[in-house]
């Protein structure tokens, strides 16, 4: 019986692999420069791809479902005439998305582990570059993409860093160690705030994670990484001083953990709440998020809430939560919740999700787990046991 382990082969899913690496580096790429025509050619390309690949194929009746559950939920989209033609727009696009994720987990977690480590690779080279290029500015990854802010750059690596722990995680039964302290890293030259609390998250999860799968690990890891953790905790906290007084003199931590700037336009954005707009969403007109923030409300959940309304707002909050309606296995559903949690976690001071491209991502997790996580071994017997032949 093929596993998990045994799709890791290199060359069993090399065409599935580029398709992998190429539409999310390409819909990761269209976000990313936040241009229109790019974000439309973004949700073609999605919207292509899922009709490609779902022609052969029927919709099956929980495709049908999930369809007709998804417009519901969006509905509210399309009576949003202060935001002109933007909720029609993201409710096409959310819909493209989720479908163009449900075809590309077609391919085995094999093929997006080769993909998160291309994607992963290039970013931090691309990011070590633009640090070389603008190390001498105050703020070096605030200049590479035009409109973007600091924050933005150590965001997106965020989002990949988990596709690329989690696939990781379904391929080898381990979690990469490396990455997450590279994107913490990231994260610490980004001048951030969030990033950084989110980065360092992951990392603590990762190692956390890693000690209870040490069953599953070699001999010479299950020694190894135990008495590596125990000499970087006492590295820590040996020179915590000297770390605590870098993150406060480098960093927004020296300023607190509260962003009054996001709580102001959290503040203003709850002040329109009545009783029809907590259903249905409110608009931006007279708060800061119109007046200086340039439409952006710089937290996604409130862009969520303001598009699509009450129910869409708290789908997407306890997304995280969905893998705890499974069979699957404690494990499985831990990790899985553990980071679809970060990811959310960020979109909370940053709106890279709810509705945007980056989506694909954040669904292309959700139905990695419910299609290739191991499942509780009760489960996978009753899945197993053979039919007993009519009489």
């Amino acid at each position: 019986m093929k596993t998990a382990l045994a799709d890791a082969r290199p060359s069993v899913h090399v065409r599935g692999a580029w398709t992998v690496t190429l539409l999310l580096s390409a819909t990761l790429i269209f976000f990313v420069l936040q241009r229109t025509p790019l974000l439309v050619a973004g949700t073609l390309l999605c919207a292509f791809y899922a009709c490609a690949s779902h022609l052969r194929s029927r919709m099956s009746h929980d495709q049908l479902i999930a369809f007709i559950l998804a417009c519901a939920l969006l509905l509210p989209a399309f009576f949003k005439t202060y935001f002109g033609l933007g909720p029609p727009f993201y409710f096409l696009s959310t819909i493209c998305v989720f479908f163009a994720a449900s075809a590309l987990t077609r391919h085995p977690p094999a093929a997006f582990l080769v993909a998160f480590r291309v994607i992963y690779a290039a970013s931090v080279i691309g990011i070590a570059w633009a640090l070389y290029v603008y190390w001498d500015l105050p703020e070096p990854l605030g200049e590479v993409i035009e409109g973007s802010s600091t924050n933005g750059i150590p965001s997106y690596l965020i989002l990949v860093q988990v596709g690329l722990s989690l696939s990781s995680y379904l391929v080898l039964r381990r979690l990469p160690l490396l990455s997450p302290m590279v994107t913490m890293a990231v994260a610490f030259f980004g001048y951030g705030r969030g990033s950084l609390v989110v980065a360092a998250l992951i990392l603590v999860l990762s190692i956390v994670f890693d000690l209870s799968l040490l069953k599953f690990a070699g001999r010479v890891r299950r020694y190894a990484l135990p008495l590596l953790v125990l000499v970087a905790l006492a590295a820590l906290a040996w020179h915590a001083d000297e770390l605590t007084e870098l993150l406060l003199d480098y960093t927004k931590l020296g300023i607190g953990l509260v962003d009054v700037n996001r709580l102001e336009i959290w503040d203003q954005y709850v002040d329109k709440i009545d009783p029809w707009t907590l259903f249905f969403g409110a608009d931006y007109s007279g708060t800061v998020i119109e007046t200086e923030r340039a439409g952006n409300p710089h937290i996604s959940y409130i862009r969520t809430h303001a598009l699509f309304g009450l129910p869409a707002t708290l789908l997407a909050l306890a997304s995280p939560l969905a893998v705890f309606l499974s069979s699957k296995t404690w494990t499985a559903k831990l990790v899985f919740a553990g980071f679809l949690a970060a990811a959310a976690l960020r979109a909370a001071s940053e709106p890279i999700l709810f509705p945007t491209l980056l989506d694909l991502f954040y669904f292309s997790y959700l139905f990695l787990f419910f299609r290739y996580a191991p499942r509780r071994r009760s489960q996978r017997l009753v899945a197993l046991r053979p039919v007993a032949a009519a009489p």
